[in-house]
């Protein structure tokens, strides 16, 4: 049950982050707007009458030139929420993931070396004869 829920939590708390950077970071705040623009639209159509939407779009942002007072609150058409982003690109570098046996050739040196001694109690010390 914990599990889960800290499974929940930490997806939330993503979303709501990558929500954030979006709103903060690129123009999609201004999707915000759109409301407005629609609002401004039936404005339009209610004293021009025949209006079409694409010529509303048209003559609202294809040039630089205001209509009426509310232009300016019309999504992308302040300039003062330009974007400028910062970017940094990593350089990423190849590699693969691959099974690799190795193997090591062991040499067993055997240093051991026998040496007798010839000493006059060498004959006392005999191993047992059968």
């Amino acid at each position: 049950m914990f599990l889960f829920t800290f499974v929940c939590l930490k997806r939330v708390l993503a979303i709501a982050f990558l929500v954030l950077y979006i709103n903060s970071n690129t123009e999609l705040h201004e999707l915000m707007r759109l409301p407005v623009l629609f609002e401004h639209f039936s404005e339009h159509k209610n004293l021009a009458g025949g209006i079409s939407l694409w010529n509303f779009l048209v003559m609202h942002y294809s040039t630089n030139q205001s209509h009426d007072a509310h232009d300016s609150r019309l999504p992308f058409k302040d300039p003062s929420h330009s974007f400028t982003a910062a970017v940094l690109v990593l350089p990423t570098l190849p590699f693969s993931l691959t099974y690799t046996q190795f193997v090591a050739d062991v040499n067993h040196d055997n240093c051991y070396c026998e040496t007798v001694f010839s000493s006059p109690l060498s004959e006392i010390f005999q191993p047992p004869k059968g």
